[in-house]
């Protein structure tokens, strides 16, 4: 992505700041995330001995790291963040959490706010700072949709939530892409409700997909605005065939989604 549709840098010295601020927080995420992997998880797992037990506690301890996290980067003027309704994804169970996906702080930002949750992830984080925490807690994309779908099932008939982006990747800053169908699918086999979230806000210069950490948006801090928006539930679908009712939620979350400019 090219920043030629965002205004000439005029301060330099600002501009520069910036990024400083910005790898200072990203190193702050990678240090954490090794810590955590180290020590944290061989403590919880004296306390939490069968895998449902430990993958919750985990869940919540991840939640509440990210939650002083996202108070750092606000601190620091790296982003800052609205919410509608923070009550109603504290309060969420056994729910599938459906989203735009403009950046790389998305998820960072939902799993902040919903204390116990799972979520889909990307094969190549196995490989990077985070692996430990992904290989223990989350579930990998690389797997047959049919195993997938087991494991989300699984993990949402035991109260936890699961994030899923629709469109597989991040939202480019100008379109979107289409959605594909493995959230709705996931969403019917296990009978949970959708609950939609549009998260909005400035230019994510520098945390799309493909682009450089050493990017910014040198106009002004990353700003969020997460709208969380009714819950689409699974009575609506009953009847329906399974590709049919797939194919309607699909849209269903797209259109929620959509709905707010």
């Amino acid at each position: 992505m090219s920043a030629d549709d965002l205004p000439p840098i005029t301060n330099y010295v600002a501009w520069l700041w910036r990024i400083i601020r910005k790898i200072f927080v990203v190193t702050v995420f990678g240090l954490g995330s090794i810590i955590i992997g180290a020590i944290v998880f061989p403590l919880l797992r004296l306390f939490n001995h069968s895998k449902n037990s430990f993958r919750k506690a985990g869940h919540k301890f991840i939640s509440f790291s990210l939650d002083f996290y996202i108070h750092l980067m606000s601190l620091l003027r790296v982003s800052t963040y609205k919410i509608n309704d923070l009550k109603a994804l504290r309060d969420l169970r056994g729910c599938v959490i459906v989203a735009n996906h403009p950046s790389l702080l998305d998820v960072v930002y939902i799993l902040a706010f919903v204390r116990d949750t799972d979520c889909i992830v990307k094969a190549g984080l196995k490989k990077s700072l985070v692996s430990v925490i992904v290989k223990n807690l989350y579930i990998s994309n690389n797997i047959d949709f049919e195993v997938m779908q087991k494991e989300c099932v699984e993990s949402l008939h035991n109260g936890g939530n699961l994030i899923i982006f629709p469109e597989g990747t991040r939202t480019p800053r100008h379109g979107s892409n289409q959605y594909k169908k493995g959230a709705a699918r996931i969403a019917l086999a296990a009978g949970a409700n959708v609950q939609p979230i549009h998260i909005g806000g400035n230019d994510k210069y520098g945390l799309g997909k493909g682009e450089s950490l050493l990017l910014v948006n040198h106009q002004e801090r990353y700003k969020y605005e997460f709208t969380v928006l009714p819950q689409i539930p699974m009575s609506k679908y009953q009847g329906l065939s399974e590709s049919i009712a797939a194919k309607r939620l699909t849209d269903d979350m797209r259109e929620a989604i959509d709905s707010v400019k």
